[in-house]
């Protein structure tokens, strides 16, 4: 059982998905001090994407974040010197930000899970349509080795659609999009419209 405040840990250009993994490079200290504390307890933290990381804060001490993150559980934890970390975390399951809570260097947060339904019916001729524009995306990024290893994998179909958005050449604020996906269909419908707009040479507005 995980405590219900987390420690949170924004990005200004990453967006993790459950059931997918990626490196991290800790370096800042209150970031140090977070680490050791995680890895000295729950081995959880919150990611979150950075909604305008401020040029003033890079660090993203006060940057504005999207609500919604995802729940990373710590791997792999390696030692640098100078109180360094590289660490491999993975994504659990996506979760709501309440509200941040004071009281450490570091930020933190009260979160609420957002189930995921990986049990609704994802009809037959959407999926051939997805898997079309994924085809057709490929080509046209001359990836389809690339694309054919991914699709091999023995995934189920969440996993499968989150590996996929940590794969493809998605904005961030893209993957938030999918990310932010509550059941199957619609998390395929959302890489569909990604899919479409990348072969019009369009970018996704409005997010």
């Amino acid at each position: 059982m995980l405590p219900a405040i987390l420690p949170l840990f924004p990005l200004p250009q990453v967006v993790l998905f459950p059931h997918t993994f990626v490196p991290l490079h800790i370096f800042e200290p209150r970031y140090q001090d977070m680490t050791v504390q995680v890895l000295n307890s729950h081995h959880h933290l919150v990611l979150v994407l950075m909604r305008e990381p401020s040029g003033d804060d890079p660090l993203g001490e006060r940057a504005p974040t999207f609500d919604v993150g995802c729940v990373a559980e710590v791997v792999r934890a390696e030692p640098l010197t100078g109180g360094r970390w590289n660490l491999l975390v993975q994504g659990k399951e996506a979760t709501r930000i309440v509200e941040e809570v004071p009281g450490m260097a570091y930020r933190q947060a009260r979160t609420e899970a957002l189930p995921f339904d990986g049990s609704m019916l994802w009809p037959g001729p959407h999926r051939r349509r997805l898997m079309e524009a994924l085809h057709s995306y490929a080509r046209n990024q001359e990836i389809e080795a690339q694309l054919k290893e991914l699709l091999d994998l023995p995934l189920e179909d969440e996993a499968r659609l989150n590996t996929l958005a940590m794969a493809l050449d998605f904005e961030p604020t893209e993957r938030q999009f999918l990310l932010e996906a509550r059941d199957l269909p619609t998390l395929a419908d959302r890489m569909l419209q990604l899919l479409e707009f990348a072969g019009n040479g369009r970018d996704l507005q409005g997010l």
